[in-house]
């Protein structure tokens, strides 16, 4: 606005000093009052140019009205040379009026570029705010497999960033390789990708597992010049779909398991007692340690009924606010002695702790068998680590040894009842401490490698509040 008014102020400065030239001019001196008239155009251009087609015919009509007293004035009286002169003093308007004319187009055709220019980049962003809002990654990739467009999720989700020297979809996946042979395939059959399920590492530490749909993206010609991808992350729909897969199992083999333990435990005792009298009477040495070794058969045979039992039967909390950090320090306590016996050194390490509200004394004979698991994985000693740590909704404790390992395909199966890497084990005190885990809403995630060692996860929930222990006793009951 300032600005403008500056102009103005000049234009009407410059029309007054050219005006008053003319009229202190010496009529003689013509050569001057012509060069003086030529002198209008600047500020009857600078007007059209500033205030489009309405400056251009202000300022041209004014300076006409100025100027044509002047001739009157020199010429005497109204003759075909004040006609002449006026004729060519008409020139200001038609001047100015084509000028305005020109920068009026210009200003309008300049608005109507910002306006579409305005519309084009709302449509922008109301198109990247709706991908942004999606929960699944959407990346468009042009023919050569380059990353053209991304959103918020699809960043998260492949942990994308733009300073990377990574211009290419599959260099953002562990299996590189196999996501580049997919995806040009795809290429070359109108560029879609029904579903495939791959992983990464969020964060390089967290494993994640992700499903990939591809759809062909088309030029104006409709032809294939690219692909977009739809990436889902379904870690905890898988997480939960095993949960609820091993709940119904874990169920009816309780169920199954408890009738079981009932039927056998009582012939057992029987069988002992007889075992026993037997024992006493009989002199034979030979006899006697048969006799000893089906007692001893018969006591092994309870401890797997009792677990049986044990895993079968719901647990009935007692929670209190705890420290877990505490819960950690009296946990190690009771295992010191068995550690030390296998030649292996505890080593605890809390990064932070917290108050959680658990039964301290169910959730330590699960940490107990987490670590008389570990141990006896060591059948060199070494070193087992306790690690305390959390984040924002979740407290982990991380048991890490340095035993043998676990195969790959054995890995799923460790926390399920019975299955044990152990001659004389029963398989079932991880199964019963995976149970302990989730019914303080917590879950297990467990990595091994092969004569490497052993890392198991445990996730117990930091919003776990009073209301939901009285509703497991309830339940429970």
């Amino acid at each position: 606005m300032k600005s403008k008014n500056r102009y103005k102020w000049f234009i009407v400065f410059s029309i007054f000093i050219i005006t008053l030239l003319h009229y202190f001019t010496l009529p003689s001196i013509w050569a001057f009052h012509d060069f003086y008239r030529r002198l209008y155009y600047i500020p009857i251009i600078l007007a059209a140019f500033k205030f489009k087609l309405k400056g251009a015919f202000l300022s041209s009509i004014s300076v006409i009205l100025l100027y044509a007293p002047h001739l009157l004035i020199y010429f005497g009286k109204l003759n075909i040379n004040v006609i002449n002169q006026l004729l060519e003093a008409s020139m200001f308007i038609i001047i100015g009026g084509i000028t305005g004319a020109l920068v009026e187009s210009e200003s309008r055709v300049k608005r109507l570029l910002e306006l579409q220019i305005t519309k084009l980049t709302d449509l922008e962003n109301y198109t990247e705010n709706i991908l942004n809002s999606i929960l699944e990654g959407v990346v468009a990739i042009d023919g050569n497999l380059k990353i053209q467009s991304i959103n918020k999720e699809g960043k998260h989700i492949l942990c994308y960033e733009e300073n990377l020297n990574k211009k290419y979809i599959y260099e953002y996946f562990e299996e590189a390789e196999k996501i580049k042979g997919i995806l040009s395939k795809a290429m070359e059959y109108e560029g879609q990708i029904q579903k495939y399920e791959t992983y990464n590492y969020k964060n390089r530490d967290q494993k994640i597992i992700l499903k990939i749909h591809g759809y062909p993206l088309l030029n104006n010609l409709n032809k294939l010049e690219g692909m977009v991808l739809i990436i889902e992350d379904i870690t905890q729909i898988e997480k939960l779909e095993h949960q609820i897969r091993r709940a119904d199992k874990l169920s009816a083999v309780g169920e199954l398991a408890s009738g079981i333990a009932h039927e056998v435990r009582n012939p057992l005792g029987i069988i002992k007692t007889i075992t026993q009298t037997i024992s006493k009477e009989i002199k034979d040495e030979e006899m006697k340690e048969g006799l000893q070794i089906i007692e001893s058969e018969i006591d092994r045979a309870n401890k797997v009924i009792q677990g049986l039992l044990d895993f079968a039967k719901p647990s009935v909390f007692h929670s209190k606010h705890q420290s877990i950090d505490k819960i950690i320090t009296d946990v190690v306590r009771i295992v010191n002695k068995y550690a030390e016996q296998h030649k292996v050194r505890i080593q605890s390490e809390c990064v932070k702790d917290e108050i959680i509200f658990v039964d301290a004394d169910i959730l330590k004979q699960a940490f107990v068998n987490i670590i008389i698991n570990g141990i006896q994985a060591m059948s060199q000693g070494g070193k087992f680590s306790i690690r305390l740590n959390s984040d924002e909704n979740w407290v982990k404790i991380s048991f890490t040894d340095e035993g043998l390992g676990i195969d790959a395909e054995k890995l799923e199966k460790v926390f399920e009842p019975f299955f044990t890497t152990k001659e004389k084990g029963t398989g079932l005190g991880l199964a019963i401490t995976h149970r302990i885990i989730e019914e303080h809403g917590g879950y297990i995630e467990i990595e091994s490698t092969k004569d490497v060692g052993t890392t198991i996860d445990v996730y117990l929930p930091k919003d776990r509040i009073q209301g939901d222990e009285i509703d497991e006793e309830n339940t429970n009951r």
